[in-house]
Order: C-alpha cells, then sequence, then structure tokens
C-alpha cells in the first residue's frame, strides 16, 4: 500500500515539478554544472528509487517498441567502450542511465495523466518564451552591434542557444496546428522565441523549423496549413527586417567539408565504429588551422562512434517513431510530439556530435522530444480516439 501511495505522489505532485525545472532550469540556473545536479537531484535520482521500488507501474513500457530500441542503442552504445581508443572512461556509463530515467518519468507521468504531461510542458514553454522576451530586451539594450546573442543563465553559445528557444518555438508551432483553441496565446508565445532565433545569428533552427513546417502540412493537410504559412510569414519578415539582414553572410561555415573529413575518420572502423566518446579532430582549410571536436552533425557522430550498426540503430529510433505518429496522425498530441522530433533530427543534420551526454543542449534536440514522443505513443495507442486527451489546456 506504501508503494502504491509513494508512486502516486511522485507522479502526481513531484514530476511534473522535476519536468518544469528541467525545461526551464537553463534559462535561470545561471550555472552548467547546477543545471546537472538539478536534473540529478529532482528527476534521475527519485526517478531510479521509485523505478526500483515500484516496478511493476513501469511495466507497460514492455509494449513500446519504442523503449526498447532506445534500450538496444543504449546497450550497444555502452558496448561499444570496449573497442574504444585510448583510456576507457566506464563513468560515461552513467550518461544512458540519466536518459532512461528520463524516458521512465514522462513516460509514467504520461501514462497515469497526460494532462499533467501537457500542463507541464505547456508551463514550461511559457517560461521559455518569457526567457525569450527578456533575453530580446536585455541584449538591445546593450547596443552590441553586430553582435549575435549568446545567452543568458547556463545558455553561452549562440548556437547551442538556438537549440533550446527552437525546442520550444517548435512546441508552440506544433500546439498551433493541434488545435484552434487559445490560437492568440500560442502565436504570443510563438513570436518572442522565432525573433530571438534571429538574433543568435543560428541557420540551424531555421532550417528544421521548415522541416517542421513541411512535416505539419503532410500530417494536417487541411485549410489550416494556409494560416500556417500565413502566420510564419509575417514572423519571418519581422525577423529578418529587423534582426536577420546578415544571417546567410556566413555561407556554409564548412559545414561541407568537416562532413566529408568525417566520412574519411569513419572509413577505417565503418561497422563498429571508433567506440563510444572517441574524439575527433578536423582542422579547419581556413588559414589559422582551427580545430573542430565534433563533426557538426548528430547522427554522423553517432556514425563515427558506433559504426554503420549503431547508425543503422540511430536511424530505426526516429524512423519507428515518425512511422507511428503517421499513423496516429489524427491525434493532436501525436502532431505535437512528432514535431518536436523533426526539429531536433534535422537540427542535429549540421551541428553537434555529443548524442548520449549528461543533460544539456542537446538533449532538447534528442532525448526530450524522444521521451516526449514515447510518453505520447504509449497513451494514444491504447486510448479510444473519443478518451484521447485534449492538447489545448497546457501546450
Amino acid at each position: 500500500m506504501w508503494c502504491e501511495s509513494l508512486f502516486k505522489g511522485y507522479v502526481r505532485y513531484w514530476l511534473p515539478v522535476a519536468l518544469v525545472l528541467l525545461l526551464t532550469g537553463m534559462f535561470w540556473i545561471g550555472e552548467r554544472s547546477l543545471y546537472h545536479k538539478l536534473y540529478y537531484l529532482s528527476f534521475a535520482l527519485p526517478t531510479l528509487i521509485v523505478a526500483l521500488v515500484c516496478w511493476r507501474r513501469f511495466l507497460f513500457l514492455r509494449h513500446a517498441p519504442l523503449f526498447w530500441l532506445f534500450v538496444a542503442f543504449s546497450v550497444y552504445v555502452a558496448l561499444s567502450l570496449a573497442w574504444s581508443a585510448g583510456s576507457v572512461d566506464y563513468s560515461k556509463l552513467k550518461h544512458p542511465l540519466y536518459i532512461c530515467m528520463l524516458l521512465l518519468g514522462v513516460a509514467a507521468l504520461g501514462n497515469v495523466d497526460m494532462r499533467r504531461l501537457v500542463l507541464s510542458v505547456g508551463i514550461g514553454g511559457g517560461v521559455a518564451a518569457l526567457a525569450a522576451l527578456v533575453s530580446i530586451v536585455m541584449f538591445l539594450s546593450e547596443n552590441r552591434e553586430y553582435a549575435r546573442l549568446e545567452g543568458y543563465g547556463a545558455l553561452y553559445n549562440p548556437l547551442l542557444t538556438s537549440h533550446v528557444y527552437g525546442f520550444f518555438a517548435t512546441l508552440w508551432l506544433g500546439a498551433l496546428m493541434s488545435s484552434a483553441r487559445q490560437w492568440p496565446l500560442k502565436l504570443m508565445m510563438l513570436v518572442p522565441l522565432v525573433l530571438l532565433l534571429f538574433l543568435t545569428g543560428s541557420r540551424t533552427p531555421f532550417m528544421a523549423l521548415f522541416a517542421c513546417v513541411v512535416w505539419l502540412l503532410v500530417m494536417v493537410a487541411d485549410k489550416r496549413g494556409l494560416w500556417l504559412v500565413l502566420a510564419l510569414t509575417c514572423i519571418g519578415l519581422t525577423g529578418v527586417w529587423f534582426f536577420g539582414a546578415d544571417l546567410l553572410d556566413r555561407g556554409l561555415s564548412y559545414r561541407p567539408f568537416i562532413w566529408a573529413e568525417t566520412w574519411k575518420q569513419i572509413m577505417p572502423a565503418l561497422w563498429l565504429g571508433h567506440g563510444y566518446d572517441t574524439g575527433i579532430d578536423i582542422v579547419l582549410p581556413d588559414g589559422a588551422n582551427t580545430l573542430l571536436a565534433d563533426p557538426h552533425n548528430l547522427t554522423l557522430g553517432v556514425i563515427y562512434q558506433t559504426g554503420l550498426v549503431g547508425g543503422a540503430l540511430w536511424l530505426t529510433l526516429y524512423s519507428y517513431s515518425l512511422l507511428s505518429a503517421w499513423r496516429m496522425r489524427g491525434s493532436g498530441l501525436v502532431l505535437i510530439s512528432s514535431t518536436l522530433l523533426v526539429y531536433g533530427f534535422v537540427a542535429g543534420m549540421t551541428e553537434g556530435g555529443s548524442f548520449m551526454s549528461r543533460p544539456k543542449e542537446h538533449w532538447f534536440l534528442i532525448w526530450i522530444p524522444i521521451a516526449i514522443h514515447l510518453a505520447v505513443l504509449c497513451k494514444v495507442s491504447k486510448a479510444p480516439k473519443a478518451a484521447t486527451p485534449e492538447v489545448t489546456s497546457g501546450a
């Protein structure tokens, strides 16, 4: 009996707060190390304890293929440490565990009370919109001509900052398309997030948002698509007019060269990879011999470290997720969660290499969208259409 009380208190009261802290912590906590500790203490550790004590309440995941695909990928990544070059840091084995706790917690919350999950994510999206507005005002008040907005709080890099705010922009974009209810509020949340992306000077989020628009148009295929295109055109023209005139001045930023060099270094260990957490060095032909430590492509990063075997598992995660979303496209929840997945995958095609790490900006591209999508698939797949929760109350 006490076990059941523990689980109910954890899911109904503790998890929603912990999820909001995870989603918003980078805006206000100030230091990245504190953000890590915040996640460990508020989310990961309590979830681990509850999962060990009340393990029967997590058995619903045995029917979730997406969860088992994650387990298979994580096990293979962990095994690849065996053939990593140089000294092996076995503390890296904690990273899949951190991510697993995220998936377990979010899935449990969605399974017990999807409305609380939607509300928690919606609150996170509201805080993000407010943080974006405050950041825009602070940045413009500094009068730094030609500078890029680096971020405030635990955010310090324009591109990484765009990952986080782009996630929330996609959230409200999907919410706009999921239902016409409360659309002025959703649009009001979306505008400052997109405008902040212009100030970061990053092209990656706009490429990913374009892919999201295409995905939404295909998924919905009705007159809502016209309103979506109209709204984004107005926001985009406003952003370009005021903030984004030099957005394309940097060209391709050596991306084709970086990817070609990555493939050259992949080839000696094509099938199994060089091993998890093996570093890569790429020297740019920029005259200054700039050294890069990642392939600026998450999928190439997976293949470099885990080979074509790991790359196939990685792509299977996304293929299954999006095919399932297509089959359940009548659900507004699925529409939102799958759009977050599309954003993260496409954004990861031009930046990054750290696909399995401690909680940081890349989690907003990979693991937080996968966790939300897992929870949604578990709930929607077993619920009759009439009983599917509304998404407009939160997101």
